[in-house]
């Protein structure tokens, strides 16, 4: 199953690996671009367009998230993320899907599909909220 949304590109940085600003659902995300990666199969959005991103994230080892935080992470069940730094954010939202052979989990974070820093096999967990802490957000062309 592959979800999708949609994004519009607000501003990015020229060079690879910087800054892309993009409205989703209402919200200003940042991210670092990885947007012209393979570039040669799908054109790079230009400024206002819609895309369908991919989001990545580089997770803080020493955040030491596990099973038991990420799903203690959200009492409150809100679906957001929330800026703490530049292309850091602190991710709550919903499982939404559980994907492919490695078992990614993917979180609606508001609009926003996010991939856990767990491994999840039961698709029981689908519902269920989580909250967890990205060190760094990426975006790319889905």
């Amino acid at each position: 199953m592959t979800l999708a949304m949609n994004a519009q590109l607000i501003s990015v940085e020229d060079d690879e690996t910087g800054t892309a600003l993009m409205l989703i659902g209402g919200v200003e995300i940042a991210a670092m671009s990885c947007l012209w990666y393979g570039s040669a199969c799908v054109a790079c959005p230009t400024l206002g367009e819609l895309f369908n991103p991919t989001f990545s994230c580089l997770f803080d080892e020493s955040d030491h998230a596990d099973w038991a935080s990420v799903f203690a992470g959200n009492p409150a069940q809100e679906m957001r993320l929330h800026r703490t730094g530049l292309w850091s954010y602190r991710a709550l939202g919903r499982i939404v899907a559980i994907e492919g052979p490695e078992h990614a989990a993917l979180a609606d974070c508001g609009g926003c599909l996010i991939p856990l820093p767990v491994t999840l096999y039961d698709p029981c967990c689908i519902g269920v909220y989580v909250g967890f802490n990205i060190q760094r957000l990426s975006v790319s062309i889905a």
